[in-house]
């Protein structure tokens, strides 16, 4: 398919490491260039709301010798070009048909590009308040710029912030990529596995705690845990950890519950990911979950910084063998029904053109 329209994409920042938000970005990128679109994508080093004591040239060519212009860890469409720039201006964005951001402080940026660099929408991924900054994201709602919202909790909660509804598209997965390999009732029902996160709002230590005293009720208790952050150094022994897995399909393939403590989220890939590969899913009762977890079908949903909850939870789905495997088919069948990335990315499409 040819298609002579181009697509400028803008990053708030250069992604040296998997992050869930930015690995949306180019998925989309991907998609969109399959289709034929023209697409360049823009990662800022300067930031809107943020002073660096390193100017932004000098990372700049720090970037450049690392060789990360294009992201070593996700692999981009041949056809799409990747910069790295000092700052989201007109002297350093080529013109466009369409340009297209994430995170609320670029989308300031981008409203302040002139018409020429293209249609302006901006992708909402969650309610991006936890550095604080509370009255300038609320603001930055606002903006004359077309407003996408990735999850249904955001909808309104953006409406009632700008007074104009957003548009919605929902995350999806890749379902080329994350399947099911291992039938669940092959696994091991007492294996379990986990993000882990020195965030707060990730809720790991709530996590680990729950699974800390499950492992006292079932000795035979195995968990796995992953992460961009390095082992803390003070797991038990039962505990494995995996530092930036190459294979997050077999990673959730070889465990029967993904475990999602988080604290907030947007639309959170990693139980979705893991829900798409088979795992049962247990999951905090948040909106950035509830697009796709229903509780005591799709997923068991638990109280957020509660780990009773969250242990009583594991216990009810490793001792019930049936519950496991219920809601493991019955989430997997509803992500492949509902959230196809192809179908997404067509939605967006039309929003483009539209």
């Amino acid at each position: 398919m040819t298609n002579s329209k181009k697509i400028n994409i803008i990053l708030p920042f250069v992604a040296t490491k998997p992050i869930g938000g930015v690995k949306i970005m180019y998925q989309y990128a991907n998609e969109l260039a399959c289709k034929g679109y023209k697409i360049t994508i823009y990662h800022a080093i300067k930031k809107f709301e943020k002073k660096s004591f390193v100017p932004s040239y000098i990372k700049k060519v720090i970037y450049k010798l690392r060789g990360v212009e294009k992201p070593v860890w996700f692999n981009l469409h041949p056809s799409i070009v990747s910069k790295i720039v000092t700052e989201i201006n007109d002297g350093n964005i080529d013109d466009a048909d369409i340009v297209f951001s994430t995170w609320w402080s670029v989308a300031y940026l981008v409203n302040g590009l002139s018409a020429s660099k293209g249609r302006k929408f901006n992708l909402i991924q969650g309610y991006e308040i936890w550095k604080g900054n509370k009255d300038l994201v609320h603001s930055s709602y606002r903006l004359e710029i077309h407003h996408i919202v990735i999850s249904k909790y955001l909808i309104s909660l953006i409406e009632k912030i700008s007074g104009r509804k957003p548009l919605y598209l929902p995350n999806a997965i890749d379902f080329e990529k994350f399947h099911i390999v291992v039938p669940p009732q092959e696994r091991n029902r007492a294996s379990i596995c986990m993000l882990y996160s020195s965030d707060i709002i990730k809720g790991t230590s709530f996590g680990l705690k729950a699974l800390m005293e499950v492992k006292e009720l079932v000795p035979e208790l195995v968990v796995e845990l992953f992460s961009i952050f390095r082992d803390p150094g003070n797991l038990p022994a039962w505990i494995s950890f995996r530092h930036k897995p190459n294979d997050l399909v077999g990673l959730y393939n070889r465990n029967a519950i993904f475990l999602s403590p988080s604290l907030t989220e947007g639309w959170a890939l990693p139980p979705a990911e893991a829900m798409a590969s088979g795992c049962a899913v247990i999951c905090t009762d948040i909106g950035g979950h509830h697009d796709y977890a229903i509780d005591g079908q799709t997923a068991l949903l638990v109280k957020p910084e509660d780990h009773n909850s969250i242990k009583s939870a594991l216990l009810k789905v490793i001792t019930n063998n049936s519950l496991r495997l219920g809601i493991a088919n019955k989430g997997n069948a509803y992500l492949n029904e509902n959230f196809n990335l192809k179908r997404s990315a067509s939605m967006l499409e039309d929003y483009f053109e539209k």
